[in-house]
């Protein structure tokens, strides 16, 4: 059985980088036209396919969204952007997607997932990912809501937002709005070692660990920022390797004085989140068989009558 494809949607984006999305009957010619002898109009540059599919695994609906904007006529290479997604026709949520087989592909979130007595569980909602905050002008960090954007793999980041010390009224209800805003809502405990994960094994989930620097307790501790560390390493043979996550730890950084003096007199603070990736792979040897021994048995009277 054919299903057709239906037009969910057109945006059109401007040259200066502004998208408005056309009404129905908008009665427009969107064929690629050329203007002022510099740009070229209404080019398709980004698909976006939604495919409905119900129990058995036939798909039953299929839409499609697209984006038309301008390109300059001088550009040697136009680069477009596809994707599809699949969602369940009894309103299930969208298929989960996996980050690499079985390694990590560098620019895909990370797969987390939270340790209960049954085993690990994870939610499918790609929103529920370890993620940093993104930065924003004049973004206050106890005044929501916030952006937040999920870690990927192979791709430091850093950002974060400003605490206003004339808020700090209740010290240590400051300093857990702030330390739940820098870990995100639905903060997971553990990483799953490799993009193609597996529920069923637990031994291939690392538990997030937790390091306060300073460990001694001050008048008043606030987190001012906090820190990935993900070590990573290249498993398997030398032709196809693979990356795997060894080892995932968030180091909180507090203050050591009072907040007043590390800010030198403002009565702004800024608060950081960031991430980083370090290699731990050893030096790769290519694997080499021993030398052959060869031994001889030879007469005792073979060089007779030279020796």
């Amino acid at each position: 059985e054919v299903v057709p494809v239906k037009l969910a949607s057109v945006i059109l984006e401007s040259i200066e980088g502004t998208q408005s999305e056309l009404t129905d009957g908008g009665g427009e010619n969107h064929i690629p036209v050329l203007l002022n002898s510099s740009f070229c109009s209404n080019v398709v540059v980004q698909v976006f396919y939604v495919l409905k599919y119900n129990p058995a695994g036939a798909v039953v609906n299929a839409s499609v969204s697209l984006v038309l904007g301008p390109i300059p006529e001088a550009a040697q290479l136009l680069e477009q952007q596809f994707q599809v997604q699949f969602i369940q026709e009894d309103g299930g949520e969208v298929a989960v997607h996996r980050s690499g087989n079985p390694g990590y592909v560098v620019g895909l979130p990370l797969v987390t997932g939270k340790r209960t007595t049954d085993g690990i569980t994870r939610s499918i909602n790609p929103k529920n990912t370890l993620s940093l905050l993104v930065s924003a002008q004049n973004q206050d960090c106890l005044l929501g809501p916030h952006q937040r954007s999920p870690v990927l793999f192979g791709l430091e980041s850093t950002s974060g937002c400003t605490l206003r010390l004339d808020d700090i009224a209740n010290c240590s209800l400051v300093s857990q709005l702030l330390l739940d805003v820098l870990r995100g809502p639905n903060y997971p405990q553990d990483v799953s070692s490799f993009g193609n994960y597996s529920l069923d094994s637990p031994l291939d989930w690392l538990q997030i660990k937790t390091d306060i620097i300073p460990t001694e307790a001050q008048g008043c501790s606030i987190p001012l920022s906090l820190h990935l560390d993900i070590e990573w390493t290249k498993y398997g043979s030398l032709g196809n390797p693979q990356a795997q996550i060894v080892s995932i730890k968030e180091v909180i950084q507090t203050n050591t004085s009072s907040l007043d003096l590390l800010s030198g007199g403002s009565a702004i603070y800024p608060i950081r989140s960031s991430v980083s990736f370090i290699p731990v792979s050893a030096a790769a040897v290519p694997g080499l068989r021993a030398t052959p021994t060869f031994n001889a048995k030879l007469p005792f009277d073979f060089f007779y009558p030279f020796v």
